[in-house]
């Protein structure tokens, strides 16, 4: 099966890592460069490869980071503090993932008060259309979540032949990444196949254990259900836990989670999953400190979206280079 492509262009709450590049022009300015990313988290891989790709871009550009995140997704005001903190600090720019798509905005004031640029990644806060120069961010690298989650509902469609019902556990009902996630797959299947019937979406916070309960239910009292698609990392995981705990068979649902890890890696080879969707989170995070770097070197303003790909990988696909060379595990 050929790939499916789409425009391809962990730490503890209690500790911040620093990661320190060498600078390849000897320049003690570029070398004191401090760049705060702020993470939704750290306790999925994809967090984890995130902060990997943001440590490569550091190593290369000769400039400092620390990477943290709250230890739930659903911790926005942990996550504010350490956006606080970061500006508190006075670092040099900002990388930033938002929780809350509103409660941060007064803090990317303060931050832009105190000249310190900011370039989010995977999830804006606010209205991604303000983003610039003269807005609360320079702007964003993300996937584009909605054509992403567009492509999951054309191969869950595929899947089980274009009719019967369908259930959606989402890892964010405010988060903007859940919600693109989301809608993405609901509109598609609303305006293409009528012999679908998509379940009112639930939502699980991420959480294996919370998501897993809520797909035993709706399955309990569902019988005739035919197809799960999980929004991210944590919420694959708890369907795949939940098929598990039912003793179903690989095959018996068709399962399409979104992002990779161990877990769902391996869920797709056994057959429990049918497949996901890969971001390229080692791109998000270096692209997101290549973008704060030109611009805090010479002023060079990022483009407001940087778009960092998306690809639909299977068994049958996963080995293939340019999908290998955005897997975690």
């Amino acid at each position: 099966m050929k790939s499916k492509k789409i425009s391809l262009v962990a730490i503890s709450t209690a500790a911040v890592l620093a990661i320190t590049g060498c600078s390849s022009s000897g320049d003690s300015a570029d070398g004191d460069l401090n760049i705060a990313m702020v993470s939704k988290g750290f306790q999925h891989q994809f967090w984890q490869a995130v902060q990997k790709g943001a440590e490569n871009a550091a190593a290369e550009l000769g400039v400092t980071i620390t990477f943290e995140g709250p230890e739930s997704e659903s911790q926005v005001d942990k996550q504010l503090e350490m956006l606080q903190a970061a500006i508190d600090r006075k670092v040099d720019a900002i990388g930033y993932a938002s929780l809350d798509p509103q409660a941060p905005l007064p803090l990317l004031a303060q931050a832009k008060e105190g000249n310190i640029p900011v370039y989010m990644f995977d999830a804006a806060a606010g209205n991604e259309a303000d983003l610039g120069a003269d807005g609360p961010a320079l702007g964003i690298a993300r996937t584009d979540g909605e054509a992403a989650a567009a492509l999951a509902a054309d191969e869950m469609a595929k899947l089980i032949g274009e009719k019967g019902k369908v259930f959606v556990i989402v890892h964010s009902q405010t988060n903007a990444t859940g919600v693109q996630r989301r809608d993405g797959f609901l509109n598609q299947m609303k305006a293409k196949y009528p012999g679908i019937t998509v379940l009112a979406p639930q939502y699980g916070d991420g959480d294996h254990q919370k998501s897993a309960d809520i797909v035993k239910t709706v399955l309990a009292a569902n019988k005739d259900l035919k197809g799960i698609y999980a929004t991210n990392e944590g919420s694959a995981i708890g369907a795949v836990k939940a098929l598990q705990e039912l003793k179903k068979k690989p095959g018996e649902l068709a399962v399409i989670g979104f992002d990779s890890g161990a877990a769902q890696i391996d869920a797709i080879k056994t057959g429990l999953m049918a497949g996901a969707i890969t971001q390229d989170p080692i791109g998000i995070g270096y692209k997101t400190v290549q973008a704060l770097v030109a611009y805090l070197k010479d002023g060079t303003v990022p483009p407001t979206f940087i778009d960092t790909g998306f690809y639909y990988y299977t068994k049958d696909n996963m080995e293939e280079p340019n999908i290998a060379a955005v897997l975690y595990q």
